[in-house]
């Protein structure tokens, strides 16, 4: 028996320890996104620069570069060290990619100054670039062992990524109101980042805690003035220069608004952490300190227990008071890893789901050159269409997808 408390401690410290990796885990994310919250800043001042012709916002972008500069200092502080981990292979890629993409920046900038990058392509250089550290915000969501931290996890990631559609629609009006009119495409483009946030603001609704909720609730509906915006942009209505900074005026306080719930979410998840670590810690039995030849041998039946009380076997042949005892420590954690098991195994289908989904957007991005946002809209208006889910048409492209591969 006292093997198996041994394993029943090293079930528990491997617990702990995975816990504070997501600690750590944690400060990544915080990181991350302060640094993505400066480069929507950064892509949005770009924009309206590029479509004004340089007649707006050219003193910005020097101090944005500046203000992504030493956030992303601050997120390669805390980045985990380039050694081999157990479980860290896909994370530290991820990493990889995303550090790649950030060294695009200083030379994305010049071709912004240099008037060599039209609004798209600036916009696409941006969106690449805080893609790839969002993807490390969602390889955090899909390794995460414990319901209450995947929860937190899921609501935050889903908000951040519903915070970037707004970043994404904040530029995408910039470029039309400083131009003077809007494309047609733009005009689908907003259409479609408005249901697409929606579609993330209902998801973190699912699984944020209260109280953020509660704060998202307060402002999730736009004000009339940027639902006034959105209809000229939406319309094609005729909108005049001065629009332009109405505009990002409003969609920043709206993405300032949002980065106080997401910090909040930070919190949150932190907070999460530092209660699972001290609940397991506390879980540990007072009397597993006790010497174990005295307290967790077998004991020959009518043998004296402390010299004093007369003990039999049972039918385990364990003597029956310490037997319980360490068998209900065994029940009760297998027990609670299992209910753990089955809560994160709805939450993981969630994140499945995604996944699937992401693979269909990228071959229909792929071979028909999709833009990410076009791909998605395919995929929802095919769904809708056919009466299915976006996961069954996203499954069935794969199908198709997986037929054609030579």
């Amino acid at each position: 028996m006292s093997r198996a408390f041994e394993y029943l401690r090293a079930s528990r410290a491997s617990e702990i320890a995975s816990l504070r990796r997501l600690m750590r885990t944690g400060e990544q994310i915080l990181a991350i996104s302060e640094l993505i919250h400066v480069l929507q800043r950064e892509r949005g001042a770009s924009n309206i620069w590029i479509c004004s012709a340089g007649r707006l916002f050219g003193d910005e972008l020097d101090a944005r570069a500046l203000e992504v500069e030493q956030r992303q200092e601050n997120a390669l502080m805390v980045l985990p060290e380039a050694v081999a981990q157990p479980g860290y292979s896909r994370f530290c890629m991820l990493i990889a990619a995303a550090l790649q993409s950030l060294e695009s920046l200083p030379s994305l900038r010049q071709q912004i100054r240099a008037g060599q990058c039209s609004h798209a392509e600036a916009m696409e250089g941006f969106n690449h670039i805080i893609r790839t550290l969002l993807n490390l915000v969602f390889e955090a969501t899909d390794t995460a062992s414990e319901p209450e931290i995947s929860r937190a996890l899921i609501a935050l990631f889903s908000f951040m990524q519903g915070k970037e559609l707004a970043g994404q629609e904040r530029a995408t009006g910039s470029a039309g109101f400083a131009a003077g009119e809007f494309t047609a495409e733009q005009r689908q483009r907003i259409q479609m980042l408005i249901a697409a946030q929606e579609q993330s603001f209902a998801t973190f609704s699912q699984f944020a805690d209260a109280q953020n909720q509660q704060r998202w609730l307060l402002m999730a509906d736009a004000d009339s003035q940027i639902e006034r915006l959105r209809r000229i942009a939406c319309t094609g209505a005729q909108c005049g220069e001065n629009g332009v900074l109405q505009w990002f005026t409003l969609l920043s306080q709206r993405l300032d608004q949002m980065k106080q719930i997401e910090d909040g979410l930070c919190s949150t998840l932190m907070a999460c952490c530092q209660r699972a670590i001290a609940v397991s810690e506390q879980a540990e039995p007072q009397h597993l300190t006790i010497n174990d030849d005295a307290s967790f041998s077998l004991y020959v039946a009518g043998a004296s227990w402390l010299g004093e009380q007369e003990m039999t076997l049972d039918s385990n042949g364990l003597a029956p008071q310490l037997g319980r005892s360490v068998l209900s420590l065994i029940r009760e954690q297998a027990q609670r890893l299992q209910a753990q098991a089955d809560e994160l195994a709805t939450m993981r289908a969630s994140i499945d789901e995604r996944k699937v989904i992401d693979q269909a957007k990228g071959w229909l991005m792929q071979q028909h050159g999709f833009s990410e946002q076009d791909a998605w809209q395919a995929l929802r208006k095919s769904a809708m269409n056919q009466n299915k889910r976006m996961l069954d048409i996203a499954q069935a492209i794969l199908a198709v997808a997986a037929t054609l591969k030579p």
